[in-house]
């Protein structure tokens, strides 16, 4: 056997079992095979329409039957008129034979409803994107989701056999009934389209453009812009960067910005008129005097020139070089789909700004040239360039539009024509292109494999003036580099608030440890997100707390890691959903707002993060998000995974330890004082120096005193804290306390268990101590100096200092300026 026959007799097996209709189907073949009709008799669409349909199918193979067929009748004008057929497609799972493994009755009914209204949505699409070439690219992107029932390899021997008419006598004859089960898996595509396109203008939008949605409208400015401003101040490549569609052709056109040169007009020396006297002036240099005045005497010649009476020549002013209008021509004809279109744009987009910032700013107009016709396009805004992405015409070249506007607008000044390499190897496309010339100044040519070729037409000929190579894949599909997010530090406040990262661990304050706000992974550490909206994080049980993040949204958390140093929380609430990657080695905090992807949220959304992506289920499908790749990786993906168990596990006991070894913060203080004229007293607690027996060391504390006790003369310069709170940071829920002794010296009592301390003195530095109750503590001082435990200096701080040296450098010089 031949191969021709292995590869015949499979096409002929299987094309009476994909073309015959189902017993009991809604559709039936009748006039001897060419026509489809409803069960009502009512003509669902002719032989040779459905073969055109599935003929632009084969290349990623032919889908189930039953769905084209449906989405045919949707592309007809009559799916809108009254008739039955919609009623049938509703009941006809009914009257197929049941099996044990059939979805629930509830199941095929909210399928078969979601399929009659994505089928809605495509009857109300306008007609120029339901008929004609533009159906074929609508079945294309309907389709494209769902895997084929005949392989491309097969597809065209399946067509070219039911074309040779040798099974047109089998369709006369129902094929046994299919399951529920089958009718349901034929019909999934579409019912899953409605998540894809909910509304007719989102589908017409994908058709167009290939964009999902537009980017929203930039806000308006403050101040209107000045009439004079040219349109590339509004630095268009910068509102193309922004948006996360369009980044990628910003970032081509600025590759392409800087490395296209437009080459300049050549002239003869003769052509230009340089040299020449224009008149005489009473001004000049002493080479420019006219060789008249040399014929007086020395003394003549020297009253002349003092007098401002000798004569100069004045040189005639180099002509201003010509400026010759450029227009652009944008091939927008099949082969100039998908990357090449990308290309093309961007290297129009980068000649017209080139163009506009030369030494003499040329005018540039732009065209999309079609099969027949050039419609004009505006480069100079955002939304013209993204009308300018929809521009897609499905003519094989734009040979005759060329030629058609070589004839209507012949070019005045410098015409560029944009196309696609390989068509200049095509012959009516290379003769109509010669006809043209006379009209094309300049020739630039793409390819998918980033080569770009700009040729020159002189005198006829066509010389090539430059080429270049671009990584496509890199510059269109790689994600924007990611930025840390940047945090507000008050210029005013301690000089503890404005390190970065702040030279002392917090102690625990306001936290409720449960699964809903706490992260715990061995190779990790310990996130927490406090009562108050704080993100800290504990590296080890042998330090205190890091504040990654001063304030993070209420909502729902959701957290997540890669397993080795970074920590995802997504926060979902009403209006609002935020993934956050917290970088724990460093301290960076990245993040990106997904909530215009998924408004409007009226409560939080169901979340699962699996295989380093969160999945979010909203009324569009599901929202994927790849937090390795901080891109969007799929925004209607009809699969929701099921609830994974959590990192973090009920048991809190070893969190707790890892979290606080047993710190008391002391939070209310109303007052401050001065106890033996050389220890603070905060609150009714001294802060002493302890000797420790077991190390030989002293040890920094605040102890518990009766102050009650105390007379006046030991306990001095008492001040009360204003009760009155204020917020310094960008957690407004943070609200510092302020305190100020007379002589000038205060400071703040910040909530997260410090106390801020500012000398009159200008020559002691600023103190901060960590308000732990009987434990040793810590004290930061604003030259650097730290000293006390370990856990809230950290194992190695740069410059560390004995609590006896720090009490005498700073604490008692602190005091002493009191009185």
């Amino acid at each position: 056997m031949s191969e021709q026959d292995i590869k015949v007799k499979p096409a002929r097996e299987l094309a009476p079992g994909y073309f015959r209709n189902p017993r009991d189907s809604f559709w039936r073949w009748v006039e001897k095979g060419k026509i489809v009709e409803w069960r009502s008799g009512d003509t669902l669409c002719y032989r040779e329409e459905l073969a055109r349909v599935l003929r632009g199918l084969t290349e990623s193979g032919l889908p189930p039957l039953a769905s084209v067929l449906l989405l045919l009748a949707a592309c007809a004008d009559s799916w809108s008129e009254p008739n039955d057929n919609i009623s049938v497609i509703k009941h006809s799972w009914q009257q197929l034979p049941v099996e044990s493994d059939d979805p629930s009755e509830a199941a095929l009914e909210w399928q078969t409803q979601h399929v009659l209204q994505f089928l809605g949505v495509v009857s109300a699409l306008p007609a120029n994107l339901r008929t004609g070439e533009p159906k074929l690219h609508l079945f294309r992107e309907v389709f494209s989701a769902q895997a084929p029932q005949i392989s491309a390899e097969m597809a065209s021997a399946l067509l070219d056999e039911w074309n040779s008419g040798l099974s047109d006598s089998v369709l006369h004859f129902s094929r046994s009934a299919v399951t529920r089960r089958v009718f349901s898996n034929e019909l999934t595509c579409l019912a899953q389209s409605l998540n894809r396109f909910p509304t007719t203008e989102a589908l017409a939008l994908h058709l167009r453009t290939g964009l999902d949605k537009l980017p929203e409208p930039l806000p308006a400015p403050v101040l209107p812009e000045p009439t004079s401003v040219a349109p590339e101040s509004a630095d268009l490549l910068d509102q193309l960067a922004r948006d996360p569609r369009t980044a990628g052709l910003a970032r081509l056109t600025q590759q392409l910005v800087a490395a296209l040169r437009i080459p300049l007009h050549a002239r003869g020396a003769s052509d230009q008129p340089i040299g020449g006297v224009s008149d005489v002036t009473n001004r000049g240099n002493l080479d420019r005097l006219l060789l008249s005045e040399l014929a007086h005497d020395d003394d003549v010649l020297l009253a002349r020139l003092v007098n401002n009476e000798a004569l100069y020549m004045r040189r005639e002013a180099p002509p201003r070089p010509d400026v010759k209008p450029r227009t652009v021509l944008l091939d927008t004809t099949l082969r100039m789909w998908g990357v090449p279109r990308v290309f093309g744009l961007a290297a129009a987009l980068a000649w017209a700004r080139n163009s506009r910032q030369s030494q003499q700013p040329v005018p540039v107009a732009a065209f999309a040239l079609g099969g027949q016709f050039a419609t004009p396009l505006n480069l100079d805004t955002f939304d013209g360039v993204v009308a300018a992405l929809g521009q897609l015409d499905p003519a094989p070249h734009a040979g005759p539009a060329l030629l058609e506007f070589g004839r209507t607008l012949p070019a005045a000044g410098d015409c560029l024509l944009i196309t696609d390499a390989q068509l200049l190897h095509q012959a009516a496309f290379a003769r109509q292109l010669a006809e043209a010339a006379p009209a094309l100044r300049f020739l630039l040519t793409v390819e998918r494999s980033g080569e770009l070729q700009l040729y020159e037409y002189q005198n006829g000929h066509r010389t090539l003036a430059s080429t270049a190579r671009y990584d496509l894949e890199a510059l269109l599909f790689t994600a924007a580099p990611r930025q840390p997010l940047l945090f507000r530090t008050p210029t005013d406040g301690p000089a503890f608030l404005q390190q970065v990262p702040a030279p002392l661990y917090y102690p625990v304050t306001g936290l409720r440890v449960s699964i809903n706000n706490t992260f715990y992974a061995a190779k990790v550490g310990v996130l927490s997100i406090t009562d108050r909206q704080r993100v800290l994080f504990w590296p080890s049980k042998d330090t205190g707390a890091r504040e990654l993040l001063p304030e993070i949204e209420s909502g729902a958390y959701h957290f997540g890691s890669d397993g080795f140093g970074t920590v995802y929380v997504l926060v979902s609430a009403r209006q609002l959903l935020r993934i956050y990657a917290f970088i724990t080695a460093t301290g960076e905090v990245e993040m990106v707002d997904l909530t215009a992807e998924v408004a409007p949220l009226k409560d939080a959304l169901p979340v699962v993060f699996k295989d380093g992506c969160y999945h979010v289920q909203c009324a569009e499908g599901t929202l994927v998000f790849d937090c390795r790749r901080w891109e969007i990786r799929d925004r209607r993906s009809s699969i929701f995974p099921a609830q994974t168990a959590s990192a973090f596990r009920p048991n809190f006991s070893h969190v707790k330890r890892h979290i606080n070894s047993g710190f008391n913060v002391l939070h209310r203080v109303n007052y401050l004082g001065v106890l033996n004229r050389n220890a603070l007293v905060i609150e009714g607690h001294a802060l002493l120096l302890v000797s420790n027996p077991s190390t030989l060391t002293h040890e920094l504390q605040l102890m518990s005193k009766n102050i009650s006790t105390v007379s006046d003369e030991v306990l001095r310069h008492v001040i009360q804290v204003d009760p009155k709170g204020f917020p310094l940071l960008a957690n407004e829920q943070l609200l510092f306390r302020r305190f100020a002794w007379p002589d000038g010296s205060g400071g703040l009592l910040d909530p997260r268990g410090l106390l801020h301390l500012r000398s009159a003195d200008a020559t002691v530095p600023e103190i901060t101590l960590v308000l732990v109750l009987g434990q040793p503590t810590a004290a930061w001082a604003a030259d650097g100096a730290v000293c006390g435990s370990p856990y809230f200096t950290g194992p190695n701080p740069a410059r560390h200092l004995s609590v006896l040296e720090f009490d005498r450098q700073y604490l008692q010089r602190f005091i002493a300026h009191l009185g």
